[in-house]
């Protein structure tokens, strides 16, 4: 066997690999007799096949498997021991290839395009300034969390008249224009709930009503949700004159979620580890996790802008002839227009994706393992509450972080997310902060501002 790379552009090179009989041939051979001992043919008892016939009839098949398995790691091989440092994986350069005779050929000769990783000369320090937003949660926002909290955890009761935040239960019984029920109407048990309905006027109807009233109404009109209203009355979308007629609604139950007090019951309820005594701690401690929550959407929107503004201020040299056939390989929805109109933002993609491999090169950023199983067994401590630093009770969790380390879509994305809380940690101990205080919906609207405005950048 023979491997030789030519370099053919500054960041792209052609591998060419030669085999011989020499290379291939006692592979064959083993894999030949091995379906000779399994072949069952008529007229031969089973393993007892001659290997001649064997090798007639899947010696070009059994030549060709060989082959591609001692491409495919040669190649791999070649690479790693070489220390390439390639983008995406080689492409078969159909041009030089030549179409292979399993048949009559002995000797073969396979060209793979490559695409090198540009040398990425980057520096994460001071000198790269960049805004961090620190979300403050005003008294509003507390209030809104409060009155969310009161709800679930309150009562339901059956109060004697309807108020707009109300659900309420009732019989619907389709009618004409008069009001009257009409042969073969549709009926229906169902539930509303009073906010659900936009059309003011029927709105009202309903604000005040007891129970036992009759309010003829127009479910869809009233509602304007075609899905809401065919469930409501259980009925198809489709069947038009059922779902655009008019119905007598005959209210038989009023429900009602009594907020619940503001007391130590209701601190122990919802933070039982916290010993809150009174309503300003408690509001203290919304307010902690409220910003906890919207500081994690600043952290990854902080991120999000240090990697854009890097990738302005660094020159990355691509192959992009190259990368546009990898990604046309192997994306079968991509076409050759559509990468030729969006690469800007693939370019860019590809671009982050180097920073942070230098950046994890520079820094020695690793994520194993067992910093997954600290990771999941770290949130099931929390959510029932066990202390993960005695070990009799950390190992009342293992079952559950063995059953969700059998997940190997979660445990990725469990990695991805250390991964990246390592890369902003290095982000934030170098880079210059400028800090900015904000609340939680100027944050928003400066985000979607900033999306709005790259947006239109790339289009």
């Amino acid at each position: 066997m023979n491997i030789t790379k030519e370099s053919t552009g500054d960041l792209t090179a052609t591998i060419q690999i030669d085999l011989t009989a020499e290379d291939y041939g006692e592979k064959v051979n083993a894999a030949l007799k091995e379906l000779q001992r399994k072949a069952a043919l008529k007229g031969f008892r089973p393993g007892k096949v001659p290997f001649g016939l064997v090798k007639k009839m899947y010696g070009n098949s059994a030549m060709a498997e060989e082959v591609n398995k001692i491409l495919s790691e040669s190649l791999n091989n070649y690479i790693k021991d070489n220390e390439l440092d390639i983008l995406g994986y080689p492409i078969a350069n159909e041009e030089k290839n030549q179409k292979v005779d399993f048949e009559n050929q002995t000797e073969f000769s396979f060209f793979f395009d490559i695409g090198m990783a540009p040398e990425v000369n980057l520096e994460i320090n001071d000198k790269t300034a960049v805004t961090f937003y620190n979300i403050t949660v005003e008294d509003e926002k507390v209030d809104d969390y409060l009155k969310n909290i009161r709800n679930q955890f309150g009562a339901n009761i059956n109060p004697e008249t309807a108020e707009k935040g109300d659900l309420i239960k009732g019989d619907f019984v389709q009618v004409n224009g008069d009001g009257n029920p009409i042969e073969g109407a549709v009926t229906h048990n169902s539930s509303l709930s009073i906010e659900f309905v936009k059309d003011e006027d029927v709105q009202k109807k309903f604000v005040g009503a007891k129970v036992g009233d009759k309010i003829v109404f127009n479910p869809l009109k009233a509602t304007g949700n075609e899905s809401e209203t065919s469930s409501m009355l259980n009925i198809a979308k489709d069947d038009r004159e059922k779902m655009e007629s008019d119905y007598q609604f005959t209210l038989t139950e009023i429900s009602r979620i009594a907020p619940a007090e503001v007391n130590k019951e209701l601190f122990d309820k919802v933070y039982p580890t916290d010993n809150i005594e009174t309503e300003e701690q408690f509001r203290e401690r919304l307010r902690q996790e409220a910003s906890k929550y919207f500081q994690k959407e600043s952290d990854n929107f902080f991120v999000h802008e240090t990697l854009e503004k890097l990738v302005n201020e660094t020159d990355i040299p691509l192959p992009e002839e190259f990368v546009k056939r990898w990604m046309l390989e192997t994306d079968d929805k991509l076409t050759k227009e559509s990468i030729d109109h969006d690469f800007e933002h693939y370019a860019k993609s590809l671009k982050q994706q180097l920073i942070v491999n230098k950046i994890a090169k520079d820094h020695d950023i690793k994520v194993d393992e067992q910093d997954v199983r600290n990771h999941i067994k770290g949130y099931f401590g929390k959510q029932y509450m066990i202390d993960i630093t005695d070990e009799e009770k950390s190992k009342q969790l293992d079952a559950l972080v063995n059953s969700v380390m059998q997940n190997q879509e979660e445990v990725r994305k469990i990695y991805d997310e250390l991964f990246d809380e390592k890369v902003r940690e290095i982000f934030k101990n170098n880079l210059k902060l400028n800090k900015v205080d904000v609340t939680y919906d100027k944050f928003i609207e400066t985000v979607n501002e900033h999306h709005k405005h790259h947006h239109n950048h790339e289009h």
